[in-house]
């Protein structure tokens, strides 16, 4: 009789430890999955209505509910007085709350408080967007009526509008917007219903490439080294191969940096964008498991290494950080209209967390494609735009990847192109919701799609950015 009651208490414990053994992913969905998803819907829902203005119904209906089933079981509270919003599920046992900032943006409450992440913004000016009569780049002037020689105009509105009318089985395509820019002028322009040109729209993973030319201009000033190991105590101060890993390689994502970039309950990817003030930390400190340079692994963790290398070097804190980024990229590329949000130090997170305007993403498209030269300042020297679409091999795919930025050719001879039906010299800066600005230097393109792809779909971005080509016969 002793012995049952003893026993009795330890049947749940050992269920847990069995489904752990039987059923790890469940178990981690079990455990960390409500953490997750109010912290997912906490800060979209936040960035959704603060920096994009969108009602948080729609955010809760167009972006959350498609992304993972269990957030239709959320509820979102939007906070104005505090500019904050609140995400509750299991009937508000589980509660996420993330902190929007003017000009900064929105950053989940983990174990820093309001009143820190208040205290960040002593001294800041925002950068507030301003409508500008030149006409893009330089400013905001777009005549879509003036057509280019060379240009088939109801060839380019109809791929245009089949980028639009696309669907597929089993997911969602949800395209937003859609820019094409053809010899530094913008000649097709669309949005969806409830999206314009003054939304911010979120680049995901394109954020990566912006963090990218951030760390250009810190190369180009001399005060980062491609081939030596970049200034990150964690790294340098590892006595287990780390201490090795170079700036080139963290680019090029071969750092050797163990990280799980699967976007489950549990994995690395979630725990760091969703349960860690300090992003980079977290990411260098994942073991090694390859030697540096030896092998390709994508992760975001490494993109936030880069991020705070930026933020260290611009002064260490928050303000420092957005006056760099804005005196050396986005003041003088143009794009205003960029929020770019921080983690809780202050750094960006440079993995996803970017929000401009299209025609801000299109911007940035074309800095690239005039080698580094945008409205007359030159921001990235021509080296670093060349080493960007430059691979090193190492993927076993179709494709290359340069310096945050996706290749069509890996370099293989023959070359296995991972866009078939683009030109080969076509690269790409990516989003997880097949955000993509394509740059096409032998066409002089620049193609922005940006959008909300879930459920397994796919925008056919070959497909679709083909037939805009095809209707530009590059006349002189």
């Amino acid at each position: 009789m002793s012995s049952k009651r003893w026993l009795f208490p330890l049947l749940p414990v050992a269920a847990i430890a069995i489904t752990a053994v039987l059923f790890p992913q469940l178990t981690q969905r079990i455990i960390y999955g409500p953490s997750v998803g109010a912290g997912i819907a906490a800060e979209l829902g936040c960035s959704g209505v603060f920096v994009m203005g969108r009602d948080p119904q729609d955010v809760l209906a167009q972006d959350l509910v498609p992304t993972d089933p269990l957030l239709a079981h959320v509820t979102l509270t939007v906070d104005l007085p505090h500019q904050s919003v609140s995400a509750k599920l299991l009937f508000g046992l589980m509660t996420r709350t993330s902190l929007y900032r003017p000009g900064v943006g929105c950053t989940l409450l983990n174990k820093i408080d309001e009143a820190a992440l208040h205290g960040q913004l002593a001294g800041l000016k925002p950068m507030l967007p301003a409508e500008r009569p030149a006409p893009w780049p330089e400013g905001d002037a777009v005549d879509l009526t003036q057509t280019q020689a060379g240009v088939d105009r109801a060839a380019l509105d109809a791929a245009v509008a089949g980028a639009f009318a696309e669907t597929a089985l089993g997911g969602k395509i949800d395209t937003r917007a859609i820019i094409v820019a053809y010899k530094g002028q913008i000649i097709a322009e669309r949005y969806a219903p409830g999206y314009s040109k003054d939304t911010r729209l979120l680049g995901w993973s394109m954020s990566k490439s912006v963090t990218s030319a951030l760390v250009g201009t810190l190369v180009a000033d001399g005060k980062l080294a491609l081939d030596q190991p970049p200034p990150v105590p964690a790294l340098r101060q590892a006595k287990d191969g780390r201490e090795t890993i170079t700036l080139k390689q963290l680019l090029r994502m071969r750092s050797g940096l163990a990280f799980e970039e699967t976007y489950g309950p549990g994995d690395d990817s979630t725990a760091m964008l969703f349960g860690e003030d300090d992003m980079a930390a977290y990411a260098a400190s994942r073991k090694l498991t390859h030697v540096p340079g030896r092998a390709w692994s994508y992760s975001s963790g490494t993109a936030n290494i880069l991020a705070h290398l930026v933020f260290d070097a611009a002064g260490g804190d928050l303000v420092h950080n957005y006056d760099y980024a804005r005196a050396h990229l986005f003041e003088p590329a143009g794009m205003t209209s960029a929020v770019f949000e921080p983690d809780g130090t202050g750094s960006f997170v440079g993995s996803s967390y970017l929000y401009m305007t299209a025609r801000d993403w299109a911007r940035f498209g074309e800095l690239y494609l005039d080698g580094g030269v945008i409205n007359g300042h030159r921001l990235l020297t021509p080296e670093w735009v060349g080493f960007s679409q430059t691979g090193a091999g190492l993927i076993d795919e179709p494709g290359g990847y340069g310096a945050q930025f996706w290749l069509n050719d890996n370099g293989d001879k023959p070359p296995r192109l991972r866009w078939p039906h683009v030109p080969q010299d076509t690269y790409m800066a990516l989003g997880h919701n097949d955000e993509i600005v394509a740059i096409v230097p032998s066409r002089q393109l620049v193609f922005v799609r940006l959008g909300w792809t879930t459920g397994g779909a796919r925008f056919d971005a070959d497909r679709n950015i083909s037939s805009v080509l095809a209707s530009i016969h590059d006349a002189g």
